[in-house]
C-alpha cells in the first residue's frame, strides 16, 4: 500500500505556471517543494508545503491528494481521509486520489464506501498489480478470502515476486482455514526475505491454529524483534507465551499492548486470559464475556471463554461457548464441545 501511495505525487507545476496567475505561480512552486520534502522523507516540512500551496490556491486538488498522503503517514488517517476527500471533490476523474480515499474508507472501517469506488475504478485500472493488491486487502476486511486470494493471484500475474503480495496471499489461505497452504506460502516468502515481519507474524499465528505453540513462540519472537511497539506483533506473542506457560513474561507484554492501545480486543482477550490464570478468575470470565459480546470474530474468543467458565464452575455456560465456538470452525472449541455431549 506504501510503495503504491508514495508514487503518487504528481507535478503540476507547468499547468499552474501557464495560468499567469502569481498565486498560482506561488502554489506550484510550494508544491514542487513539497513534493521534493516528501520523497526525502521530510514528511511534516512538505505537509507544511503542500498547505501553503493550497493557501494559495484553495481548488488546488493534486495539493489536497499530496497532504493526504503526509497525514497518512504521519498517522492521522481521518485528515488524509478528509484531503482525499476534497481532492475527489474538486476533480472527479482524479482516479489515483480516488484509490487513497478507498484505502483510507479501509482503514476506517468505512467498508462500504471503499466497496463503491473500488466498484466504480474496476474497468480503469483492469491490468493494473496496484488495484488488485488494495481490492484483495478489502476483501480480507470483508472476510472474503476466496475473492482476496484470487485478486492476489492476479496481481502476482502482473508483478510477480511481490513480497507484501505473496504475504497478503498467505493470509488469504490463513482466512480460509488452509493452514498447511499458509504455512507454505509464509515459508516461501521467509526463505527470501527473512526479516519480514508481517510474514513472521502471520506464520505464528499459523502455528498456533496448528497447535505449534513452541514454533508459534518462535517466529513471534523474530516479529517482535523486528517491530517491538506493533501491537498486533505484541498480542500475537504474548498469547504465545501464555501457551508456553510463561505467564511473568506474559504479563508484562499484556501490559504493553494495553498501555500502546487501551481499547484493543485481543489485547483484552489476553489480559482476560491472564486474569483468569491468576486468582482474578472472575474479573478474566468479565473480560472475555464483553469482547464475544462486542467482538466476537476475535481468534479462539469461544475457547477461552469456555475455558473461563469452567474454571468458575459454569460448566452449562462453558458448553455453550464452546459450542459457539465449533460453528464457527474453531478446532480448539470442537473438540473441547465433544466433552459436553
Amino acid at each position: 500500500k506504501n510503495n503504491f501511495k508514495y508514487s503518487l505525487i504528481l507535478v503540476v507545476t507547468s499547468l499552474l505556471l501557464a495560468c499567469g496567475n502569481k498565486n498560482k505561480t506561488e502554489a506550484a512552486e510550494f508544491f514542487e517543494r513539497g513534493n521534493y520534502h516528501f520523497k526525502k522523507n521530510e514528511t511534516e516540512r512538505a505537509l507544511e508545503l503542500f498547505t501553503e500551496a493550497i493557501e494559495k490556491v484553495e481548488d488546488f486538488a493534486d495539493a489536497y491528494n499530496n497532504r493526504g498522503l503526509c497525514y497518512e503517514k504521519l498517522g492521522n488517517i481521518e485528515k488524509a481521509s478528509s484531503d482525499y476527500r476534497k481532492a475527489v471533490d474538486l476533480d472527479d476523474t482524479f482516479n489515483e486520489a480516488k484509490l487513497n480515499l478507498a484505502s483510507a474508507y479501509m482503514q476506517t472501517g468505512e467498508l462500504k464506501l471503499s466497496e463503491s469506488l473500488l466498484s466504480k475504478l474496476a474497468p480503469t485500472y483492469a491490468d493494473s498489480s496496484t488495484f488488485y493488491d488494495l481490492r484483495g486487502k478489502y476483501y480480507l476486511e470483508s472476510y472474503n478470502p476466496d475473492a482476496a486470494a484470487a485478486d492476489f493471484q492476479r496481481s502476482l500475474s502482473l508483478t510477480p515476486a511481490n513480497i507484501q503480495t505473496e504475504t497478503n496471499l498467505g493470509f488469504a489461505y490463513y482466512q480460509q482455514k488452509r493452514f498447511e497452504k499458509a504455512e507454505e506460502q509464509f515459508l516461501n516468502v521467509l526463505s527470501r526475505k527473512p526479516s519480514f515481519p508481517f510474514a513472521l507474524n502471520n506464520l505464528s499465528a499459523t502455528y498456533a491454529q496448528l497447535g505449534e505453540w513452541q514454533r508459534a513462540l518462535e517466529y513471534s519472537e523474530k516479529a517482535i524483534e523486528q517491530n517491538p511497539r506493533e501491537v498486533l506483533f505484541i498480542n500475537t506473542h504474548t498469547l504465545n507465551l501464555i501457551e508456553n506457560d510463561e505467564i511473568l513474561e506474559a504479563t508484562g507484554f499484556s501490559n504493553r499492548s494495553l498501555k500502546l492501545d487501551p481499547f484493543n480486543p485481543y489485547s483484552l482477550r489476553n489480559s482476560g486470559i491472564l486474569e483468569v490464570k491468576s486468582e482474578r478468575g472472575s474479573t478474566g470470565v468479565n473480560i472475555l464475556d464483553k469482547i464475544e459480546t462486542e467482538h466476537p470474530d476475535v481468534e479462539f474468543i469461544y475457547y477461552y471463554l469456555g475455558k473461563a467458565y469452567q474454571s468458575q464452575g459454569q460448566i452449562i455456560k462453558a458448553c455453550k461457548a464452546f459450542k459457539r465456538g465449533e460453528l464457527l470452525g474453531d478446532s480448539r472449541s470442537e473438540k473441547m464441545a465433544l466433552s459436553c455431549l
